[in-house]
C-alpha cells in the first residue's frame, strides 16, 4: 500500500502543477482553452485522490473479510517465568 500512496502522490502533484500553471495562464490572458485544460487536469487529480481513497477503503474491507472467514490461530500459551509451568487463563 505504501507504494500505491507514493505513486498516487506523484501522480496527483504531476496533475496539480499543470492545473495551477493553466489557471495562472487563464487568469492572465482570459483564454477559454487554458481554463478548460486547468479544469481537466484538476478533475483528473481529484479522480486520482478519490480512487486511491477507494482502494485504501476496500483493501481494509477485504482484509477484514479475510480475517472473518479465515481467522488466525490463537496465540501460544504463556509460560510462567518462575516455575516454568504453563499458565492457562480460566475459561468462563
Amino acid at each position: 500500500m505504501t507504494i500505491m500512496f507514493w505513486v498516487s502522490l506523484v501522480l496527483t502533484i504531476g496533475t496539480l502543477i499543470p492545473s495551477v500553471m493553466y489557471w495562472m495562464l487563464y487568469a492572465s490572458t482570459g483564454e477559454a482553452v487554458a481554463r478548460q485544460r486547468a479544469v481537466g487536469f484538476f478533475r483528473f487529480a481529484v479522480v486520482i485522490v478519490l480512487g486511491t481513497f477507494n482502494i485504501w477503503i476496500f483493501a481494509r474491507v477485504g482484509g477484514a473479510l479475510k480475517d472473518i472467514w479465515f481467522p488466525a490461530p490463537p496465540p501460544p500459551a504463556v509460560v510462567a517465568p518462575v516455575d516454568e509451568e504453563v499458565y492457562e487463563p480460566e475459561k468462563k
